[in-house]
């Protein structure tokens, strides 16, 4: 569910992006101050997206004010990175890697662990993805489609009929798999599979 409802998932939705984003669940004071001066808008756009998810579900006068400025928020950042992502559209544990083009409708559901590359496009259609989603630069889902767990789709791609096998890569112009395949986390390095390892155990640890 990438709705958040409550003030505890949304603490376990703050920590774990900037644990798969930044490799820690809180950051130094170092890295609080270094900020002031030179921003980490990606970081700042998955918070200020996270919070407007948040308060879009709460009642009362104060979280409506509240929910207005991370809406602003988000929505001026996202005009300066070049992302135009619905608030309620990824779980868990998302992965940004640098700014540039990334436009995901808000009817679309895409579970936890989702990796988003530049010039990349999901069209406004109601589409709906498993965990572990790899999306590489250039790769394009034109229409309403259903796609696996750990999928995939390389670069460039085109997507446009379901897929609905887990741990494979897709790819090509229309997309078709291509070969089984592993959880990006666990073959991009043994970085990456601790990371997810801690998201798991806070997982567990804050009941989520």
């Amino acid at each position: 569910m990438a709705e958040i409802q409550n003030r505890n998932q949304l603490k376990f939705y703050l920590m774990a992006d900037r644990m798969m984003n930044r490799g820690h669940f809180r950051e130094s004071f170092l890295t609080w101050f270094k900020k002031h001066f030179l921003p980490d808008y990606i970081m700042l756009y998955l918070e200020s997206m996270r919070k407007t998810s948040y308060y879009s579900h709460q009642k009362g006068l104060l979280n409506r004010l509240l929910g207005c400025f991370w809406k602003m928020k988000y929505y001026r950042i996202g005009i300066k990175l070049g992302f135009d992502i619905g608030c309620d559209v990824l779980g868990y544990g998302c992965v940004i890697g640098h700014a540039g083009t990334i436009v995901i409708g808000e009817s679309n559901k895409i579970g936890s662990y989702a990796v988003l590359h530049t010039s990349t496009c999901i069209a406004n259609s109601g589409t709906i993805i498993g965990d572990g989603m790899y999306l590489a630069a250039g790769a394009i889902i034109t229409k309403k489609v259903s796609l696996g767990n750990n999928i995939q789709i390389g670069a460039n791609s085109l997507v446009n009929k379901s897929i609905e096998s887990n741990d494979v890569m897709i790819g090509g112009m229309p997309s078709e798999i291509k070969k089984n395949t592993l959880a990006w986390y666990q073959t991009n390095g043994d970085e990456y599979k601790r990371r997810y390892d801690e998201v798991e155990k806070l997982k567990i640890k804050m009941c989520v």
